[in-house]
């Protein structure tokens, strides 16, 4: 078996790549962990053959868990953001995978892991990797990086990442942060539109989630879903959102 640690701070990101992985028995996940020092401290205790290890996280960024590690497995690189890659090269990554996780590319990268663990190699997959950064779709521009929010006179920048989720009221939008609220002048379909799909879900005519902030998504039946946050709240998506839901969890 060769023993796997996913380390991502997204919950459906690890749900997905589970599901992928119990479709290949000889691959095994042995642990997983949702923050960067959780992944070092699992990395340690369970000695994997390979890691797949996100690269964007906010305690401890997939450089900063290599950098803990005193011997470091096969990894390979999991993110949204192409513009990682080349960064990627420099740690000796195995392979890259772009989020969200395709199967045949999936099996593509795992062909890459018995390969190299059977051959004990130690050389990196430079030229692959240059040639896997040709296919990928920079979404960089194409969606909304910040917010300006005017406030008694004076103009706020709140960036898109520190949104946990979004809700309607009115002609308006509640854009909720971890330090305080903020409400925003725009329409729910327009801002929609203007949002990185691989970064937020629609579960509601109300409601808009930042899927790195979603912690549990539990069925209700009738094709409604409960949705807990890392903050702890809880929302509800209702039945026209089922199929969009679907889209971006393990439930097909």
């Amino acid at each position: 078996m060769i023993r796997c640690v996913i380390v991502d701070d997204e919950f459906l990101a690890r749900e997905r790549l589970k599901k992928l992985l119990a479709e290949h028995s000889d691959f095994e996940v042995v642990a997983e962990a949702k923050k960067g020092e959780l992944g070092v401290e699992a990395i340690k205790i369970k000695a994997p053959d390979v890691v797949f290890l996100d690269i964007q996280m906010p305690d401890l960024d997939g450089f900063g868990v290599i950098n803990n590690l005193d011997k470091v497995p096969h990894i390979v690189f999991t993110t949204a953001y192409d513009h990682y890659a080349l960064k990627a090269f420099d740690v000796h990554a195995l392979d890259y995978l772009l989020k969200p996780f395709d199967e045949d590319r999936l099996s593509d990268t795992l062909e890459l892991v018995r390969d190299r663990i059977a051959s004990d190699q130690s050389s990196v997959l430079a030229s692959q990797m240059k040639s896997l950064l040709k296919t990928f779709d920079e979404s960089k521009g194409k969606f909304r990086r910040l917010f300006l929010i005017k406030e008694k006179g004076f103009e706020n920048e709140v960036m898109v990442e520190e949104v946990i989720y979004m809700e309607a009221q009115g002609n308006y939008v509640k854009l909720v942060t971890e330090k305080k609220d903020y409400l925003y002048r725009i329409g729910m379909n327009v801002l929609e539109s203007e949002l990185d799909p691989m970064h937020f879900m629609r579960i509601h005519r109300t409601y808009i989630l930042s899927k790195q902030w979603i912690e549990k998504q539990n069925y209700q039946g009738n094709n409604e879903f409960k949705f807990t946050l890392r903050n702890g709240v809880e929302l509800n998506s209702s039945r026209s959102f089922k199929k969009h839901i679907a889209e971006h969890s393990t439930d097909h």
